[in-house]
């Protein structure tokens, strides 16, 4: 088998036994493998695959058992790690495969319409939350930081909290600030600016227009204004801010749309 057909050439396999037998039966596969790696990989694999393709019957409970497993294993593996880099490396996994499980729970994705229920959100903030300390364990950078307060604050905002969103949309946005200014990006809500900066903008003008702050829908359509005029002027980035904009009235809709109660 080359290295290059793995995991995919397991795929079907693992989409049938879910079909049949649920997320239990794909763990068992997954653990059959003697190889650290290739479980890793299998794992990690799961997470994308059976988040973004089709299966029969296909849930978020079903997809959160097999990704949960995925952070338990990689978590197993930093207590046989032979050295530090090591260990760092398997937390960074377990780091990793909670933010991307995260993320997939957000109703954040345009044209999204798969149905989420409170507890996703639940844990989708959950699992931000481990981000969060494992990026201050692994002594990340600003951008993780960034990301994992925007996860944060996304799945607070679904929740029906504001303000808890509003503080960590903040916290994310002064990462990203942070991490612009270290690329050498620009750092500012304007045409051509930093994406993660001007998403951070829109993000923290919907938390602040959903508790009430009248000054949150200024924050959110200068949001929208500098990706639409990101989108008309600036060719090499017009894919990003097209997918800014879009993300943002997705959940300007879904979120600020939503009945209270």
């Amino acid at each position: 088998m080359e290295d290059k057909e793995f995991p995919e050439n397991h795929w079907e396999e693992m989409k049938g036994l879910m079909e049949r037998g649920g997320p239990r039966a794909v763990i068992d596969f997954v653990d059959g493998f003697t190889d650290e790696l290739e479980r890793r990989k299998l794992y990690a694999f799961c997470n994308q695959a059976f988040s973004m393709r089709d299966w029969k019957n296909k849930n978020f409970d079903a997809l959160v058992e097999v990704v949960e497993e995925g952070v338990a294993e990689g978590l197993r593996q930093t207590e046989s790690a032979a050295d530090d880099e090591t260990r760092e490396m398997r937390t960074d996994y377990a780091n990793m495969m909670a933010y991307n499980l995260s993320a997939n729970l957000a109703e954040c994705w345009p044209g999204d319409e798969e149905p989420r229920e409170r507890r996703h959100f639940e844990k989708g903030l959950q699992l931000a939350r481990r981000c969060v300390a494992w990026r201050e364990e692994l002594k990340k950078g600003p951008g993780p930081f960034s990301m994992a307060h925007w996860a944060c604050g996304m799945h607070a905002l679904s929740l029906g909290d504001p303000a808890a969103a509003r503080e960590d949309f903040e916290k994310s946005l002064k990462f990203a600030v942070e991490n612009a200014r270290a690329e050498g990006s620009h750092a500012e809500c304007a045409p051509g600016g930093d994406f993660s900066v001007v998403l951070g903008h829109g993000y923290l003008g919907l938390a602040r227009t959903a508790a009430g702050d009248a000054g949150g829908k200024e924050v959110f359509q200068k949001a929208l204004d500098a990706f639409g005029a990101t989108v008309k002027g600036f060719p090499e980035k017009k894919d990003d801010a097209q997918f800014g904009l879009d993300q943002l009235r997705w959940v300007e809709r879904r979120v600020l749309g939503r009945p209270s109660g």
